[in-house]
């Protein structure tokens, strides 16, 4: 295959690749965007998003796709061991930007709306199954060397034989927690120590039922418990980990119906969409650009889930990186630019990650 020549190369495709791609690609620019996964992530993990980050997908073009699919976030309850309520308020009503405080959504969905509008573009082209192998910054631009990757049936990535090369002005690094481009800057990570696990149930409800309040976090001490609205007929629990509880038998399908069945939720009213372990982080990268390299999304800061701004973060990334490299790319201001993003998208970060 030919060398791949473009104005900007994105790492990872989830949502915030998408969407810098998107944001890039409508104003003109040659983006390739490298995923080594062949196919869009099928399974739930994002599943709320703020006012701002609604005006984001309307000036994106998405608003209207992704009404079909989301539901306001409505009332949103702290409740104690015996049920008795801590604190309460309404994330259904308008904000002073005319969207919702709080909106639920199933983030397949968002994706597969996000990946239609940017392979519409015609100067953006998204290589999935492609994992980056080396990366190397010369003085006008960075070069890539990609292999194409297949999936085996067991669900590992094992390497092929077809690879090409890219050429690009700059490189973003939008490829999660464990990105290959933070591996490759000069960058340090603050890390504050948050190392929590908790198993993350999604539910399909086989009859839908009225959920009051929709969303509610439980502060038993016996086992914290969330349990929220994943967007349009779908349910999110999640349950912490306890002292002595092994990961193998918390993730296991039998103790997650177990866990839901004071919920009412068993195999004969409900389909197990997905159940997963995570670990629960508080960190970020201290520089978000290494010349031409730049990160963003779960790449640049990783935040415990309960205020709902992980995806959210990554747009807010992918917003300020893509009108920055705008004025870059054209010419109309210097490079120099960039040195705002860190400084500008930083401090908002740390803000959610300590509160």
């Amino acid at each position: 295959m030919s060398d791949i020549v473009c104005d900007v190369a994105i790492v990872g495709y989830g949502p915030t690749g998408q969407m810098l791609a998107l944001l890039l690609g409508e104003k003109g620019y040659r983006v390739a965007v490298f995923e080594r996964w062949p196919n869009l992530y099928p399974r739930p993990r994002a599943v709320h998003y703020d006012n701002e980050i609604a005006r984001i997908f309307q000036a994106a073009g998405i608003a209207e796709a992704l009404s079909a699919v989301v539901e306001p976030g409505g009332d949103y309850e702290w409740r104690n061991a015996g049920g008795e309520t801590l604190l309460s308020f309404d994330l259904a009503g308008q904000n002073v930007s005319g969207w919702p405080a709080s909106t639920m959504f199933s983030q397949p969905q968002l994706e597969a709306i996000l990946d239609g509008k940017v392979k519409a573009l015609p100067t953006v082209t998204v290589f999935q199954g492609w994992a980056i192998e080396q990366v190397e910054q010369t003085q006008g631009a960075v070069r890539l060397q990609v292999r194409k990757h297949a999936v085996t049936s067991s669900g590992e990535l094992v390497p092929g034989q077809e690879h090409l090369t890219a050429r690009s002005r700059y490189v973003i690094g939008a490829d999660g927690a464990k990105s290959f481009l933070l591996q490759h800057m000069r960058t340090s990570l603050t890390d504050l120590g948050f190392l929590f696990d908790w198993l993350v149930v999604d539910i399909i409800p086989n009859v839908q039922r009225a959920w009051n309040p929709l969303n509610v976090q439980v502060c038993d001490p016996a086992r914290p418990t969330t349990v929220v609205s994943a967007g349009k007929g779908r349910r999110r629990w999640e349950f912490m980990r306890l002292p002595g509880e092994s990961v193998e038998d918390l993730n296991r399908a039998e103790k997650v119906w177990q866990l839901l069945a004071p919920w009412d939720i068993t195999p004969r009213n409900a389909t197990l969409e997905r159940h997963a372990l995570y670990t629960f982080k508080a960190r970020w990268a201290d520089s978000w650009r290494d010349g031409r390299l730049l990160l963003a999304g779960d790449a640049a800061h990783l935040m415990p889930p309960f205020a709902g701004q992980g995806m959210g973060a990554g747009m807010r990334d992918a917003v300020n990186l893509a009108w920055k490299l705008d004025l870059v790319l054209s010419g109309r201001a210097d490079e120099r630019l960039l040195e705002t993003y860190t400084s500008e998208r930083l401090p908002h970060v740390q803000g959610f990650i300590y509160a």
